[in-house]
């Protein structure tokens, strides 16, 4: 009910309760009930936040599947007793409070968590428990050989594709030929796929490496300079290089040298070497030595 009261000039209005009287029991239910909803409003929090969690992980699963030495973390929402750190044992499985031992090789973080959740509920442990699986630390090793900076064996600590692996190993050197080839052992045997080098460097295509893969980075194959030419020596040879572009990479042909007297000395499959006169566009093949003969004056 509303009163209006003055004093003096001002004059204002005075509000006052005039319903039912609210007593102890009736308020002790409101609050159960604002306690309830609340409670509920912090359940369902939980479980949009095991779903977002989920769905981070799905991102990475796609890329990668458990293997032997890989570390995971295990949540179960709500019950933070039963958080466990494992790593994926060589015959592939982890272990894990009231299940036991779980297979996990093989299986993305999802599909893990999806299996302990439902050795779980079976087992009457909790009553559909949403567990969290992440990986923390990849256990796969990769082999990259051939012409890169530093070849070896390094740990697959992250989803990796071609490019990626080749920078690790130091970047692929000026020696390197235009093949990379990733060497799997499949179900079928070894398999072999080759790359071009300028693909993958450039991003245009870009596999991604799985554990064991074997990189073989090619090594160019060479051709020799040799007489009157600015630097003499051993060169890595180019597909589709003339003798020109040849000459080009040791500084071209010096004061004394001609152009018009080039000579290539190849050897042949029967191990025979012959000579022949060659032009500046001529193609250079593997293992040519490029002579340049002094010129006539």
């Amino acid at each position: 009910m509303r009163e209006k009261a003055s004093d003096g000039a001002m004059s204002f209005n005075v509000f006052r309760w005039t319903g039912p009287r609210v007593d102890r029991v009736q308020g002790s239910r409101k609050a159960g009930s604002l306690a309830f909803v609340v409670g509920a409003a912090a359940i369902a929090g939980a479980a949009v936040c095991a779903a977002t969690i989920l769905e981070s992980s799905s991102v990475l699963a796609a890329a990668h599947r458990l293997m032997p030495s890989d570390v995971v973390q295990i949540r179960v929402i709500g019950q933070p007793d039963l958080d466990t750190q494992a790593r994926v044992d060589t015959d592939g499985t982890i272990g894990f409070p009231y299940a036991g031992r779980v297979m996990a090789k093989g299986l993305s973080e999802a599909e893990l968590g999806k299996r302990i959740s439902q050795i779980l509920d079976r087992a009457d442990v909790i009553k559909k428990p949403q567990v969290v699986v992440s990986l923390t630390t990849f256990g796969g090793q990769v082999s990259v050989q051939g012409a890169v900076g530093a070849p070896g064996q390094f740990v697959l600590d992250r989803p990796l594709n071609l490019a990626q692996a080749l920078a690790r190993a130091g970047g692929v050197r000026d020696t390197a030929g235009s093949v990379v080839k990733i060497q799997r052992e499949t179900p079928h045997g070894l398999s072999v796929t080759s790359y071009s080098v300028d693909e993958v460097m450039s991003g245009r295509h870009v596999p991604f490496i799985q554990n064991n893969d074997n990189i073989v980075v090619e090594v160019a194959p060479v051709f020799f300079l040799y007489g009157f030419v600015t630097r003499a020596g051993q060169y890595p040879l180019k597909p589709g290089m003339s003798v020109q572009q040849a000459l080009a990479l040791g500084g071209g042909i010096s004061d004394l040298g001609s152009d018009w007297r080039l000579e290539i000395k190849r050897r042949l499959d029967d191990g025979s070497v012959v000579e022949a006169p060659v032009t500046l566009d001529d193609p250079v093949q593997p293992n040519d030595t490029i002579v340049v003969n002094e010129r006539w004056f």
